[in-house]
């Protein structure tokens, strides 16, 4: 089993690469990475804006639903889950990571990449909700 950080950070470099390559396939700009970092998690170069500094994170329903979904819990079903709540959770890993970016200290802007974990919720329940 692989330890949280090299979990973490396997997760993290997916994430990345999932968007780097749909940005550059939908915009004339040009992203790549630079630099894999503590703070921000990567440091980006765009042709037209230069660096731009990316968290990364991602979002669990809650908890439980994380653990199961890393093989981490004997459960086989998790409890009832709602848009609702869902969009709770959302709103404050947002102000979470807010806060924890306020405190960098960058030359640059930081854009914060937030990877939808959830097997059940689709973009169509962030634009309903």
């Amino acid at each position: 089993m692989k330890n949280h950080d090299d979990e973490k950070s396997a997760l993290e470099e997916a994430a990345v690469s999932i968007f780097v390559d749909l940005y550059n396939l939908n915009r004339e700009d040009h992203l790549e990475v630079i630099e894999r970092r503590e703070r921000p998690d990567y440091i980006l170069k765009s042709i037209k804006d230069g660096l731009v500094g990316l968290e990364v994170t991602h979002l669990f329903y809650d908890a439980d639903e994380a653990k199961m979904l890393f093989g981490r819990s004997a459960e086989e079903m998790h409890g009832l889950e709602n848009s609702a709540s869902y969009m709770q959770v959302l709103n404050e890993l947002l102000k979470q990571k807010g806060k924890k970016i306020e405190k960098y200290d960058a030359a640059y802007p930081i854009a914060l990449l937030i990877r939808n974990a959830s097997p059940i919720f689709g973009m169509s329940d962030f634009l309903r909700n």
